[in-house]
């Protein structure tokens, strides 16, 4: 499904939506909804810096682990930055305000965010490091010591999603989000 919002291309994978519509089906306790809520605020505050950047964003693609912003032009180092920083902000912002409101979605926003800032390919936090490790290396050091990075952390992760679904007999979310980086430092 594509549409366009103002200049900007929107479009809706159709494994995403399926997953979506699946997820909302399954959920009866309306966790994944604080978590859809999060998601959406977080991308919001990346559009938001790049719009406060200067910077236009031309295609918007939901995928179904992910989001994917095309900017019209590259932005530069500093705007880069504030744009990358915009979802975290956005988590930090809303945790704060929904936190006397809505305790879950107030954690949800909190769990986003803070998750966002490790220094993991495909996170905020993984493009963030690549831009700092940029000011005094070269593009191919930066990606090999990130995705180094980003295996060191993700072995820990997978561990404690291990220990989290034995101990639970069903939480699996980090076991799914350390074996969905996984695959993406593999495949990328």
């Amino acid at each position: 499904m594509s549409f366009r919002i103002g200049k900007t291309a929107v479009t809706v994978g159709y494994e995403a939506a399926a997953a979506l519509t699946a997820v909302l089906i399954l959920d009866r306790e309306n966790r994944v909804i604080c978590c859809i809520a999060a998601a959406i605020l977080h991308e919001s505050g990346h559009l938001l810096m790049m719009r406060l950047s200067g910077v236009r964003a031309r295609a918007v693609t939901l995928r179904i682990f992910d989001v994917l912003i095309e900017a019209e032009r590259p932005p530069g180092m500093r705007a880069d930055v504030w744009i990358t920083l915009g979802g975290v902000l956005m988590n930090l912002l809303c945790a704060a305000l929904f936190l006397p409101v809505c305790l879950r979605l107030a954690a949800a926003n909190l769990a986003l965010g803070a998750f966002n800032l490790l220094p993991v390919i495909s996170l905020d936090g993984g493009h963030l490091y690549y831009l700092l490790l940029s000011r005094r290396f070269l593009p191919k050091t930066c990606a090999v010591v990130v995705r180094l990075t980003t295996f060191a952390l993700l072995v820990p992760l997978f561990t404690a999603g291990l220990l989290m679904l034995f101990r639970s007999g069903y939480n699996y979310s980090l076991l799914a989000i350390s074996l969905y980086l996984l695959a993406v430092l593999m495949f990328r």
